[in-house]
């Protein structure tokens, strides 16, 4: 890592990060070449705030969020200090990611407040290698890419060595339980559009920790033909689609990756009736262009030209109870930034 000029004791550092949106998974089956790959997006809301600064008594604390990212969060902090021969430091997240919602919140916070003791540290840290010091981005390198440079993304995955194809679930995991590797790179990355996005939060559940790694080893390999299906969605529908700002080829891109993508189908199904009426409502509304489920959600994102119209149909999903908030956004297209506090 390069060195930065250490900044001035007792500053603090802010951090700001934005959300991800996850499209799809691409390749899940158990014979192609590589494994994963995602399409995926920055938005700024929801979106990550926190300060640090050094710890006055000595002692890493970490607040403002919740409790299992605050042992995460306190962890990396301390595994840091060891790296850089840093400082304890106080944590104070002042706008937290909803957890295990959709949004990258474990990855994005780590790498937001991994950032910022960084610059307490003198530290132009990789956001790459942070992410591997930290045991993020073993799956997707969504977030580790979008916290870097925003906007609209697509990485290929990891190379699949020889023995991949006899023990697919040994490879095939969410990134806490995956193989300790390097997360993958962008290999199409684009400024998104000025288009409106509606977030919504469903009463949806919240997937994590061994139950995701069980229900993840489920409903994989998939069959190859649907990685192939995807792949094509992705690269010849939503990545030029963005390139040319075509908004018409993009919703249409998504709404097949929605309601026919193989995996995509798995996830929805995990949610049951709590998204597939959310989705199915937005299938349905005029106002309505496109809709999502990011990743295994709750969270769902829909794209509208009718913003005023789009409200009305989202105020009746809250009102009946389909729905617990929802809110506009535009895309981040430029990742986590930081500002030195005196």
């Amino acid at each position: 890592m390069a060195i930065q000029p250490p900044i001035e004791p007792g500053t603090a550092v802010r951090v700001s990060a934005p959300a991800r949106l996850s499209f799809t998974l691409i390749s899940l089956d158990a014979t192609s070449m590589r494994r994963n790959g995602i399409a995926a997006m920055a938005v700024d809301r929801p979106g990550l705030t926190a300060e640090v600064r050094p710890a006055a008594d000595g002692v890493t604390e970490v607040t403002g969020t919740a409790e299992e990212t605050t042992r995460e969060v306190a962890r990396a902090v301390e595994t840091l200090r060891k790296l850089w021969d840093g400082p304890p430091a106080r944590v104070t997240v002042t706008r937290p990611l909803p957890q295990h919602s959709g949004f990258g919140s474990k990855t994005n916070t780590l790498l937001a407040v991994g950032h910022a003791y960084g610059r307490l540290c003198g530290q132009d840290t990789d956001l790459r290698e942070l992410a591997r010091t930290l045991g993020r981005g073993r799956t997707s390198g969504a977030s580790t890419g979008l916290a870097e440079l925003g906007g609209f993304l697509v990485d290929g995955g990891h190379r699949n060595p020889p023995e991949f194809t006899e023990a697919p679930h040994t490879y095939l995991r969410p990134s806490r339980f995956a193989q300790d590797v390097a997360p993958p790179r962008p290999v199409v990355r684009l400024d998104f559009p000025d288009w409106p996005i509606l977030v919504l939060l469903t009463q949806g559940r919240h997937l994590g920790g061994q139950e995701e790694l069980d229900w993840f080893q489920r409903v994989t390999p998939i069959p190859p033909q649907e990685s192939w299906r995807t792949s094509h969605l992705v690269f010849m529908g939503l990545a030029p689609a963005v390139l040319e700002q075509d908004y018409e080829a993009f919703c249409a891109a998504v709404n097949e990756i929605t309601f026919t993508g193989h995996f995509k189908q798995a996830q929805i199904a995990f949610q049951g009736e709590a998204v597939t009426s959310v989705l199915e409502a937005g299938r349905a509304a005029p106002a309505v262009d496109a809709i999502a489920l990011s990743v295994t959600g709750p969270a769902c994102f829909a794209f509208t030209r009718r913003t005023d119209e789009a409200t009305v149909w989202a105020e009746d999903l809250r009102r009946r109870g389909l729905i617990s908030d929802f809110w506009f956004t535009k895309a981040n297209n430029n990742g986590i930034s930081t500002t030195c506090l005196s």
